[in-house]
């Protein structure tokens, strides 16, 4: 199968050396060894008072070269593309842990089969479909390990190129509970492996369907729980092909929403699409609805409502008018009904995003959600060298709209340098 595209430069903040300064995990999945090419690798610049990389030297960790336990015991490869995807953060006694995707990963015989490495304290052990108490089936072009997320009560790990049944690359994507040597086995406690075709989940698996491609997690305080013990997690679906009477559209997208549990049940909460009743726009082959999640609690430590907990989906492939591939970002509540709450951001409409559209800009392929902004990466135009720009979310919820935040080469004090600025946003 074609090996998918990947982010050049992945990004995850935490403090992982906890002295009380953000560090920033950085993944160069494309990065050659002596022989292999793109291995990948990922390295943490230390974050001090004098600021990121300043006072402590940068640890590049490498298959089979640095860190501890399984990462060093597996060698670097070609294709492994080791830092394709990122996560990290605490855990909710307060420990922090990094989750790396390494979705080239030839295992047992099983070309691009993907496994993640979970790091937490001195402990890194990996992840994948032939772990034990993982559902799911280990075979080529799985690609676990395309997509990670995290909230400080679970993880889940994405593998878009699943088979399921006989159809393949529709996509899977497992749930997990921050619980070390769950079973003997030294993984977190996997707790579900979910498809389209997962009980109570919306819609069945089909091939093509990339379920798993983008992955979103936030904590989620439940009504009557004194904290915020369960985690929403939105699965996005881009190669999703959408039927409206007997009109098939292929890569439409579509974006499932769940409530994981404390203990890690797992329940559906919303199946997102531009066919959804009441939600804006409509399907359109090749918009690739759900190419990229991100969701966001704007309240975290209060009782989640829908005004609190919001997700924005990014729609790259869009069409405005006559413009191809201009691309959108579209926002729902993670808990209100998807058709109550939808909002549509564009270039040049009322919330605020600057530019106008433009053929093949692709808004919406690089996301990130903070409690207070929305972060819209736009690499390709129109601004030459690219930009980010951080639109308050009451801009995108139908709310005031207030001041967005720009980042651009030349602007700011910012070098007049670079190319495609904006790819990668944390």
């Amino acid at each position: 199968m074609p090996r998918r595209a990947t982010n050049s430069a992945p990004l995850a903040v935490v403090d992982y050396d906890e002295d009380g300064c953000t560090d920033l995990v950085v993944g160069t999945p494309l990065e050659d060894l002596v022989v292999e090419t793109d291995t990948g690798w990922v390295t943490i610049l230390y974050g001090s008072p004098n600021g990121v990389g300043q006072d402590k030297p940068a640890l590049n960790l490498q298959q089979g070269s640095t860190g501890t336990g399984d990462m060093l015991a597996r060698p670097s490869e070609t294709d492994d593309r080791m830092g394709s995807s990122l996560a990290a953060g605490q855990t909710a006694i307060g420990q922090p842990y990094l989750l790396i995707g390494v979705p080239g990963k030839n295992l047992k015989g099983h070309v691009d089969a993907g496994l993640a490495y979970y790091l937490r304290g001195f402990s890194s052990v990996s992840i994948h479909l032939d772990s034990d108490g993982v559902t799911g089936s280990i075979s080529a072009g799985d690609q676990f390990g395309a997509s990670v997320a995290g909230s400080p009560n679970h993880i889940a790990i994405g593998a878009p190129g699943e088979t399921v049944g006989t159809n393949a690359d529709v996509g899977l994507a497992a749930v997990f509970v921050h619980e070390m040597a769950w079973n003997g086995s030294g993984i977190p406690h996997p707790v579900e492996s979910i498809t389209q075709d997962s009980t109570g989940v919306s819609d069945a698996g089909e091939a093509g369907d990339l379920f798993g491609s983008s992955l979103s997690m936030v904590a989620h305080r439940p009504s009557g729980a004194a904290t915020a013990t369960d985690s929403v997690l939105a699965i996005g679906a881009p190669g999703e092909t959408l039927w409206v009477g007997t009109n098939s559209f292929p890569q439409a997208g579509l974006v499932t929403t769940v409530r994981v549990g404390a203990a890690g049940a797992v329940t559906e909460l919303a199946s997102i699409h531009q066919g959804t009743a009441g939600v804006n726009g409509g399907s359109a082959t090749g918009d690739g609805f759900g190419t990229q999640v991100a969701a966001a609690n704007t309240a975290p430590n209060a009782t989640g409502t829908a005004s609190t907990m919001l997700l924005a989906v990014g729609v790259p492939g869009k069409d405005i008018g006559t413009v191809a591939d201009a691309g959108i970002v579209q926002t729902f509540s993670l808990l209100g009904a998807p058709g109550d709450t939808d909002h549509w951001a564009e270039a040049g409409n009322a919330t605020g995003l600057p530019g106008t559209p433009g053929a093949s800009q692709f808004v919406g392929k690089y996301l990130n959600a903070t409690g207070t902004h929305l972060w819209i990466g736009m690499p390709h135009g129109p601004a030459e060298r690219g930009a980010v720009h951080g639109l308050p979310w009451s801009n995108v919820t139908g709310g005031t709209v207030g001041t967005v935040t720009t980042y651009q080469p030349g602007l700011g004090g910012m070098p007049l340098t670079g190319k495609a600025f904006g790819m990668a946003i944390r």
